[in-house]
């Protein structure tokens, strides 16, 4: 007697596979984490400067342009929804523009600024995400990315969020 289809298990087994590779590819790439023990985050008071410590579960974090005059205008509507402001200056050289309590400006390292551009595929500033703080590690914050198939299956944790 003969078997239907000999070469099915095989197929199968190869897409399955291949399945799986590209769900955990894409799962791990879906999140930027930014890890506030390992990253260093710098601000500048009156009495020199000083290493960042989160204190919000929530936090805007902003990259832009300082010698363009309009970002000032983006990063006023930005604070407007309540949320802290990390501002983060693209060429480092910002001055701290806003007095208010929410607005943080923060200078970071070249290579932790080649890190969010990447994590967060920057093309064009000014650019906003929001990071929310892990339950389990208080130092660690996560923003997830709002593409794809990942956001499908998500949907219901971004509508609480809102």
């Amino acid at each position: 007697m003969k078997k239907c289809c000999p070469k099915l298990p095989i197929a199968f087994f190869i897409a399955f596979m291949v399945g799986a590779f590209v769900y955990y590819q894409y799962s791990f790439t879906s999140t930027i984490k930014i890890n506030f023990t390992q990253d260093s985050f710098y601000t500048y008071t009156k009495e020199g400067v000083s290493l960042f410590m989160p204190e919000s579960q929530r936090y805007n974090v902003c990259i832009y342009n300082s010698f363009l005059k309009e970002q000032e205008a983006f990063l006023q509507k930005q604070l407007q929804n309540g949320i802290p402001l990390l501002a983060i200056d693209f060429y480092q050289q910002g001055q701290n523009i806003f007095k208010e309590k929410n607005f943080k400006l923060v200078r970071i390292s070249s290579s932790l600024m080649l890190k969010l551009i990447h994590g967060f595929n920057i093309r064009a500033l000014p650019q906003c995400f929001i990071m929310k703080q892990d339950a389990k590690n208080p130092m660690e914050y996560t923003h997830l990315k709002d593409f794809g198939f990942y956001k499908v299956i998500n949907f219901k944790t971004e509508n609480k969020e809102k």
